[in-house]
């Protein structure tokens, strides 16, 4: 939790997130740590990250490992700018990378080619939660 007040957040944002996901107060600051360093190798700056975790706090909770497996899924369906598809859908962060790969596998029966399963993600990816 420290690294959360160490990181730059506000008693106030850190309540909130608390309020909105009590497994925070579980999750050792190693594993924060992790998730704050998987974001900045895809180019998370500070203020992405920020915006991520106050909007999606269940993000903070899930193992640092399944969210690299899903960033590693992404990358390799050729999804760039990951950076700012967390920012701009924080949410993304909470499917799986065997989530992912149905989506990817069912839109392909669909008839979508690789382009279209990328934009469908980017774009429409609500529907998949």
């Amino acid at each position: 939790m420290d690294v959360l007040i160490r990181y730059g957040f506000s008693m106030e944002e850190i309540k909130n997130m608390m309020e909105n996901n009590s497994e925070i107060e579980n999750v050792p600051d190693k594993n924060i740590y992790e998730i704050i360093d998987i974001l900045g190798s895809i180019g998370c700056l500070n203020n992405h990250i920020k915006n991520i975790f106050c909007s999606n706090p269940y993000c903070i909770s899930r193992n640092p490992k399944d969210i690299q497996k899903l960033i590693d899924k992404m990358t390799d369906m050729g999804l760039t700018h990951l950076d700012l598809v967390f920012d701009s859908n924080p949410y993304l962060l909470n499917i799986t990378s065997k989530e992912l790969e149905r989506v990817q596998k069912n839109k392909k029966k669909e008839g979508f080619n690789a382009l279209e399963i990328n934009n469908y993600i980017y774009y429409e990816s609500a529907e998949i939660f």
